[in-house]
């Protein structure tokens, strides 16, 4: 009576085996398109640095040989830790630009003294302070020029960003293997749809690109920290309607919902002048000077928040900024407007960021004023290279 049974076992484990074996074979037929299909995608984000790859040997190199364009197409995020990362690989600057990407058009050929560009690295007026903390005493500049976004005063706006944690600047988040698997859909939607062209992949590059944005724009971060729009230059002065936020508009549809940055606001943020407050009293601890700034928008940008009606908050912001700053010896500039430079909407990269002759025109105005930055820029030398600049965007070679 036992032999049957002993068969009947062994029959039932050898089915369940082979069934068994039928499903993985499935699965691995099921799964051997997507794998396939992944590979290509897998290989632009490894061969370009936009992921899977530790960014910090290439920073080190870019900062070293002075050569060297990154620049991200989906990790952005990268760019806060980049910029604390670089300034602890760096002796110490006797001017740091901080602030958004508004700041970023400063560029290292704009002074006579060791500049560095920090900007991309702020959201709030408390990251100022937090980011300070940050560095090394040895790291901490003579000067810090820092960019005043008119909506880090906004009330709406500071409660839809939260508070920022500090692993925003000490966490390296360029090789996250989860980030990287993440990109493998979107990068083979885009290869599909032809946004992404392999050639310039495989091209010999003078500025060494890291990232998929630096390689197939040109876009991207220069050894001194600022940013080089490329491409996205050439549009613009060539007015391709293709050009991000082409005749502002993006920029205007957002005043008028009051989202993304232009958030409707009547007054400005008491926190968010506390913050601004405790960071001057800071710096004058420190023995840092302060040249603190209102970037200006677009001339057309400009009329529309004024014509709202819903943006007061801005109109507002100078007058608080100043009774802020008066009772300290830091420097406050507003630029409301491209006009108020001697420029025009030529000049501006969209509806709120300046180019880099817009840029320049900020840091001379900051001298006629009697800056603190005259000890670290030659005015005459400044004044010579806004006048031949080549283009309306652009001063110094890329």
């Amino acid at each position: 009576m036992s032999q049957p049974t002993h068969s009947h076992h062994t029959d039932s484990h050898t089915s369940q085996r082979r069934e068994l074996e039928l499903f993985l074979l499935r699965l691995m037929l099921f799964a051997l398109p997507i794998l396939l299909a992944a590979i290509p995608a897998f290989t632009i984000l490894v061969w370009s640095g936009e992921a899977f790859r530790d960014l910090r040997p290439t920073l080190q190199q870019s900062l070293k040989n002075n050569r060297g364009l990154i620049g991200f197409a989906w990790n952005e995020q990268n760019y806060p830790w980049m910029k604390h990362q670089a300034l602890l690989m760096l002796p110490r600057q006797n001017v740091l630009a901080v602030g958004s990407s508004r700041v970023l058009q400063f560029r290292r050929e704009m002074f006579v003294c060791p500049f560095w560009n920090a900007g991309y690295s702020i959201l709030t007026t408390s990251d100022f302070s937090t980011f300070l903390s940050l560095l090394p005493a040895d790291r901490r500049p003579q000067t810090l020029l820092i960019a005043l976004d008119q909506w880090m005063f906004n009330s709406a706006w500071i409660a839809a960003n939260g508070n920022t944690s500090t692993d925003r600047w000490t966490q390296n988040p360029s090789h996250d293997l989860r980030t990287g698997l993440r990109l493998l859909p979107d990068v083979l939607a885009d290869v599909a749809r032809r946004r992404i062209e392999i050639s310039p992949l495989l091209q010999h590059r003078p500025d060494a690109p890291w990232g998929l944005n630096a390689w197939q724009n040109a876009k991207g971060f220069r050894p001194d920290g600022s940013f080089a729009y490329g491409r996205q230059v050439l549009q613009r002065l060539d007015e391709d309607p293709r050009t991000p936020d082409f005749q502002f508009a993006g920029t205007l549809k957002r005043i008028a919902s009051g989202t993304d940055r232009f958030q409707f606001g009547d007054i400005p943020d008491s926190q968010a002048l506390n913050s601004l407050q405790k960071l001057l009293r800071t710096c004058s601890e420190l023995d840092i000077h302060v040249v603190a700034f209102l970037p200006p928008f677009a001339d057309t940008v400009s009329n529309a928040l004024q014509k709202s009606g819903r943006h007061q908050y801005i109109e507002q912001l100078p007058t608080a900024l100043r009774q802020i700053f008066s009772s300290t010896s830091h420097e406050l500039h507003c630029f409301p407007n491209l006009a108020s430079l001697g420029a025009d909407d030529s000049e501006a990269i969209d509806g709120f960021h300046a180019g880099e002759k817009a840029a320049l025109r900020q840091l001379l105005h900051m001298l006629q004023q009697g800056s603190r930055l005259n000890q670290c820029c030659n005015t005459d030398q400044l004044t010579r290279d806004l006048a031949a600049a080549p283009n309306a965007l652009e001063v110094y070679p890329r």
